[in-house]
């Protein structure tokens, strides 16, 4: 089968440079400083969109842009600065979209055209406005490799915590704030939260971008929960007038460009993998590159499919995987799947005056040090694995030689990966404010366990836990099973506590 996209990134080097000399200068004076986030932001995006599969490629999915001349552009401005927030910024943001380069300009209308379908779909059954579809196109300029500062990925520029909180799997392995079609749904999930719980869309907006507790103090200062947007805004930081500024400007210029593709968009159908696979192993045996593969499933870290997982592939490509599925299994390289972990290398270690004192001005690149408080009946081996460290890392950091000797009451310093940095924090508070006396949980060996509601017509199995399963995960294996469930049926409080190779108990209808 014919490729979708062929990949020549290296013709696109003497581009890249006409695009950086293309950049339009921003007018000098107050307006610069207004819209200077947002442009740098915006062509930082659109820029690394150059070199990636698929829109380095102009015969990718061909088309029509019909861009508005510049009367309509300006009587659009006009009009639009009547409801404008922020007027002065709205021009300014405004101003940076129409005054891209043309290449960039197709990049980024093209971009929101091919997603578009997806996003309007998902707005509509949620029963939301289709104004949201917007959105991407500030966060993120439809880049779905777009990173930023706070450790926020894909189009949608999703928080680690509202990716698992809206049923997206993130581990070492994937990460499904990058799959546009999961992370769009997560999105509309949170928006949808947060509209039922301001009763406003644009507040919701807002609690989507800067947090929930952010809005309702801006709130509360502005006057209470029934003040406008207008009198929110008034008093906000100035971060969050750039933004609906932004927000608006970018609404208002891509309702006026439009982009016509000559052909249908691709379809796609899902197909499990029953082994863990590599990108390669495909790429191999069926007629579709890497490229379009990362394409397609830009979820998966290392290019490594899960066992079990799904991968998208081209719809009329699903009965070829599934028929050569062995072929594709016996094709395994091991050094596919060596995942190489950043050896971490250490200062020399201080001299020990007592026990507990923490290494002095200890920094580690692209580790985030938050701290633990030790409760009664903890073990390093617990919390190393709570928080995916070594116990060694534990001793070195909190200057510990004897583990059995650790305090109820002390606090550690842990390390964590930067991008999991505000996951443990948020699991921290939830698990103290939730935290309840312990009990011990009598083994009953394989009957039943007393309060717990046995489903009719259901069977037992056991499931073994691996690497990298939560209840969530676990539950998506086994129809019908909730993570509420597993968590029941085994007398667990606390989801973090399951381990590798623990068994569960989990009945099926």
């Amino acid at each position: 089968m014919k490729e979708l996209v062929q990949n020549k990134p290296g013709s696109f080097i003497g581009l890249f440079m006409i695009l950086l000399l293309l950049v339009p200068l921003v007018n000098s004076g107050q307006q610069s400083t207004i819209n200077e986030g947002f442009e740098n932001r915006l062509l930082k995006n659109i820029h690394q969109q150059v070199f990636e599969y698929p829109w380095n490629d102009a015969a990718f999915l061909p088309g029509k842009l019909e861009l508005a001349s510049r009367q309509t552009m300006k009587r659009k401005l006009k009009d639009a600065r009547e409801y404008a927030y922020n007027p002065d910024k709205f021009e300014a943001s405004f101003s940076a979209l129409n005054n891209l380069s043309a290449p960039d300009k197709a990049i980024f209308i093209k971009s929101f055209y091919f997603y578009q379908p997806e996003i309007i779909k998902e707005l509509v059954q949620a029963g939301l406005g289709e104004d949201l579809q917007y959105l991407p196109a500030v966060l993120s300029a439809f880049n779905t490799e777009a990173k930023s500062s706070f450790k926020r990925a894909g189009i949608w520029q999703l928080t680690h915590f509202q990716g698992v909180l809206n049923g997206l799997q993130i581990n070492k392995l994937v990460d499904e704030r990058i799959n546009t079609e999961k992370a769009t749904r997560a999105a509309v999930q949170e928006l949808k939260k947060n509209e039922t719980l301001f009763d406003d869309p644009q507040k919701a907006i807002l609690a989507f971008v800067f947090g929930k507790t952010k809005i309702k103090n801006l709130c509360r200062r502005a006057g209470g929960d029934d003040c406008s947007v207008n009198e929110l805004l008034a008093i906000a930081p100035e971060e969050m007038t750039d933004f609906m500024a932004a927000y608006q400007a970018s609404a208002a210029f891509l309702s006026q460009n439009k982009f016509f593709y000559e052909q249908e968009l691709p379809k796609t159908a899902l197909a499990k993998v029953r082994l863990q696979t590599h990108f390669d192993q495909i790429s191999a045996v069926l007629p579709i590159s890497n490229n379009e593969l990362w394409f397609l499933n830009p979820q998966y870290h290392y290019s490594i499919i899960p066992e079990k997982a799904s991968i998208t592939l081209p719809e009329e490509m699903k009965q070829d995987f599934l028929f050569l599925q062995d072929s594709i299994y016996k094709g395994v390289d091991s050094t596919l799947f060596e995942v190489v972990a950043q050896k971490i290398e250490y200062p020399p270690a201080p001299n020990r005056q007592y026990l507990g004192e923490k290494v002095k001005d200890l920094e580690i690149e692209g580790k985030t040090k938050i701290e633990y408080t030790i409760k009664s009946g903890d073990v390093l081996g617990f919390i190393a694995e709570d928080y995916d460290v070594r116990v060694a890392d534990l001793k070195y950091w909190n200057n510990i030689y004897n583990e059995r000797k650790i305090q109820a009451g002390k606090t550690l310093d842990i390390f964590v990966d930067d991008e999991n940095a505000e996951h443990y924090r948020n699991l921290q508070q939830q698990t103290a404010k939730n935290e309840e006396p312990k009990t011990i949980v009598p083994n009953f060996g394989s009957g039943t366990l007393p309060g717990i509601v046995i489903p009719e017509s259901s069977r037992k199995v056991e499931h073994i836990v691996k690497s990298g399963e939560s209840p969530y995960v676990i539950a998506q294996k086994y129809d019908g099973v909730t993570p509420e469930k597993i968590l029941e049926w085994n007398s667990i409080s606390d989801a973090r506590k399951i381990q590798i190779g623990q068994k569960l108990i989990i009945y099926v209808q």
